[in-house]
């Protein structure tokens, strides 16, 4: 199996964020409809508990994608000096 040659992990990392930002916003306006409704009963709070699990997991992949992104980043600085390295190399071969 074959990978793309320069596939754009950072832009990958982004657009998770972006879906997770998205699922946040619309847990919270679930939450403030539980919140703002009155005599919750225990189909709403069970819906209610589960959203806060959803919340700490989200919590953790953020952390996991945070991770993720900081060695996308070092491998990527690794890279630019290999390419400088292999740059100067193909200098001095010229000359």
């Amino acid at each position: 199996m074959r990978y793309p040659d320069r596939m754009d992990h950072l832009e990958v990392l982004r657009e998770k964020i972006a879906r997770l930002r998205a699922e946040i916003v619309h847990i919270h306006a679930l939450n403030q409809e539980y919140r703002l409704r009155q005599g919750n009963g225990t189909e709403a709070q069970v819906a209610h508990g589960q959203r806060h699990e959803r919340l700490q997991a989200i919590q953790q992949e953020l952390a996991q994608v945070r991770d993720l992104g900081r060695r996308v980043l070092s491998v990527e600085k690794m890279k630019e000096k290999s390419r400088g390295r292999l740059h100067l190399v193909e200098q001095e071969r010229a000359s």
